[in-house]
């Protein structure tokens, strides 16, 4: 019989243990990637990005710890642009190629490596 790696989804120690595994990676994106703004809940993580080439190297970096702590950022992991809401003005279609008021975010979800 094949011993199973891991915690069991469900156990007390699930969610206090992927959080105290996963603050080395909170801390690095905060402090030395300086991202303004970062969110992870459990295993699903947002943050965003001034621009896409900043969000690559994001996500770059965010895979890379992940690889070292023996996690894997899955496959359906994206960037995507963020438009800025304005209130009071009307909405206005954008220009061809303007890139304005525009934020690109990262959404991220790990899961343990399954080998």
């Amino acid at each position: 019989m094949k011993k199973k790696r891991g915690v069991p989804i469900g156990s007390y120690t699930s969610q206090p243990l992927g959080n105290f595994i996963l603050s080395v990676i909170d801390h690095a994106m905060k402090e030395k990637f300086k991202t303004k703004c970062y969110h992870r809940y459990c295993d699903d993580t947002v943050g965003l990005a001034k621009s896409k080439a900043e969000a690559k190297v994001l996500l770059r970096e965010y895979d890379r710890m992940s690889s070292e702590l023996g996690l894997v950022v899955k496959a359906t992991s994206f960037i995507a642009p963020i438009q800025k809401n304005v209130y009071g003005k009307k909405k206005r279609k954008r220009q061809r190629g303007g890139k304005k008021n525009r934020l690109h975010g990262i959404s991220v979800h790990t899961r343990k490596n399954a080998s």
